[in-house]
């Protein structure tokens, strides 16, 4: 059930500005990726979205620490790219538990009449 929306021309192109712009640099703290898009903090939910689509095309690491971002580029950054898995992975667990109890409320109403046929053959 999911519903993904393309991206527009604008994003695409600063979403390629800001990659080559992580390419380039080490680690990257949120402030400077608003400077390099001519962004303030209030496009914080756009960055957050552009980051999440290089992320799905790149070994993209995050800092919990806010300490920024940063693209993994060779085997010095081994340990960090299988710590951001952990966590990601740790998240994934989270959300799959939250869902379970969501699918259990919808199956008991969309599936009801369902059940009362079964039982009565």
């Amino acid at each position: 059930m999911k519903i993904e929306k393309p991206m527009t021309e604008n994003e695409r192109k600063n979403g390629n500005l800001l990659y080559r712009y992580l390419m380039k640099n080490d680690i990257v703290t949120k402030e400077e990726m608003f400077k390099v898009l001519g962004w303030d903090s209030k496009k914080d939910r756009q960055l957050r979205d552009l980051l999440s689509e290089i992320g799905k095309r790149v070994p993209l690491i995050s800092y919990s620490s806010g300490k920024g971002y940063k693209i993994a580029k060779n085997e010095s950054d081994l340990q960090e790219v299988e710590h951001a898995w952990a966590e990601l992975s740790s998240r994934c667990e989270e959300l799959n538990k939250r869902i379970k109890p969501l699918i259990k409320f919808r199956d008991s109403y969309k599936f009801k009449g369902e059940e009362k046929w079964k039982k009565s053959n």
